[in-house]
């Protein structure tokens, strides 16, 4: 990560610059994608010190800012506001993809262990095309097939309709 700390009307102790350094570099690990860049700057003005933040990743930019009383609490509460964001754009970011781990993946209650017999209720949504989902559901004996079309990552049902062929309903787009 590129970081560049900027310090006006003021100078930063190599203790302060060390422990400033060293808490941008946690932020990263809040990060869904790697960061690119940070700059700070911590400007002193009329007893108070400000914290402005600017962090980079690919295609998104964070900024935080913070005004407190001494230069170290001000840049802790900059990084807690910035940290704030990145968890809001991981969760939403995670809810998005696809797959086992986020969004629609898995359908199903998370006390539930079946290590222990419980019995899980709930499914999984698998990823695939309408012809395969077609396929899939005619070779097997159930009521309906719930898949997440990969054209468009919408959910979507295949099942026999009354005159014994098969429909496709899919949610709508948000």
């Amino acid at each position: 990560m590129q970081m560049e700390i900027k310090a006006r009307h003021l100078t930063l102790g190599d203790d302060q610059h060390e422990m400033i350094t060293a808490a941008l570099e946690k932020l990263e690990k809040f990060s869904p994608r790697p960061v690119q860049s940070m700059n700070l700057t911590i400007a002193h003005d009329a007893g108070r010190f400000t914290a402005d933040g600017v962090l980079h990743l690919k295609a998104h930019e964070f900024r935080a800012r913070a005004e407190e009383r001494e230069p170290e609490v001000a840049v802790t509460e900059m990084i807690e506001n910035m940290r704030k964001q990145l968890a809001k754009f991981k969760g939403k970011i995670s809810g998005k993809q696809k797959g086992e781990g986020g969004g629609l993946g898995r359908v199903m209650p998370g006390d539930v262990d079946p290590a222990a017999g419980e019995s899980p209720v709930g499914f999984l949504l698998k990823d695939m095309d309408v012809d395969t989902a077609k396929s899939v559901f005619q070779g097997a004996d159930q009521p309906f097939l719930v898949f997440r079309n990969v054209a468009n990552s919408r959910v979507a049902v295949i099942y026999r309709g009354d005159d014994g062929g098969l429909v496709h309903m899919e949610s709508e787009s948000e």
